[in-house]
């Protein structure tokens, strides 16, 4: 489980950390709103921690996490929260709710793979089986990958893509399609030579994901 904090006290999340720890969870640390977006590109998290304040001061940068998951689980802290959490007395509550967070997690993780041939995309964990081995892919290779096994066997445009990856973010349709390219080749080259094929380009339209073995 991958929890980030946005608290505008870094001692906080040096103690809510050991808590973390202990719950076998992972954490990351930001001290506002500002760099979201890199953070989320970096890894997506399971859970934000946010103290209200930073969201009053940058409560747009927050939307861009729910553009990519709109169920994304936060828990919002006063600052008489984090004083409490911070004594001790609110850290069981805390402790409780990341076990819950992190059982129902598991849970949606496992119903949440998407086969196509050799191939079984993990959404939760973002990684990728390929046969008898795995590997773990950047964020945005990940989205592009999953949004084409949800569509197998059709075509997805270059627009539908960027959409997945991106959200809905002011660029023009052809830069869009550059990066998607970009990003396709990057995607294969990760995938090695037994499953680049999976992903193929239809000229003028988008993107097909397949079974290169399959006789459909």
């Amino acid at each position: 489980m991958h929890v980030l904090v946005v608290h505008s006290e870094p001692r906080f999340f040096r103690e809510v950390k050991a808590l973390l720890a202990q719950q076998e969870a992972e954490g990351a640390y930001l001290p506002n709103l500002n760099g979201l977006r890199l953070q989320l590109e970096a890894q997506f998290p399971d859970l934000i921690v946010l103290e209200q304040c930073c969201l009053a001061a940058g409560g747009e940068q927050f939307g861009v996490a729910f553009d990519h998951d709109p169920r994304l689980p936060v828990i919002f802290l006063t600052s008489a929260d984090s004083k409490r959490i911070s004594a001790g007395e609110e850290r069981n509550r805390l402790a409780e709710l990341l076990v819950h967070l992190q059982s129902q997690g598991e849970r949606t993780r496992s119903a949440q793979v998407i086969q196509v041939g050799q191939m079984r995309i993990h959404a939760g964990r973002m990684r990728v089986t390929l046969g008898d081995g795995w590997i773990k892919l950047p964020p945005i290779q990940f989205r592009i990958l999953r949004h084409l096994a949800l569509n197998a066997n059709g075509v997805v445009s270059h627009h539908d893509l960027a959409s997945a990856v991106w959200g809905a973010e002011p660029a023009d349709d052809e830069t869009k399609r550059d990066l998607i390219k970009v990003h396709i080749v990057q995607l294969r080259r990760t995938l090695g030579p037994l499953f680049k094929n999976y992903i193929q380009a239809v000229r003028g339209q988008g993107y097909v994901l397949v079974d290169p073995e399959s006789e459909e």
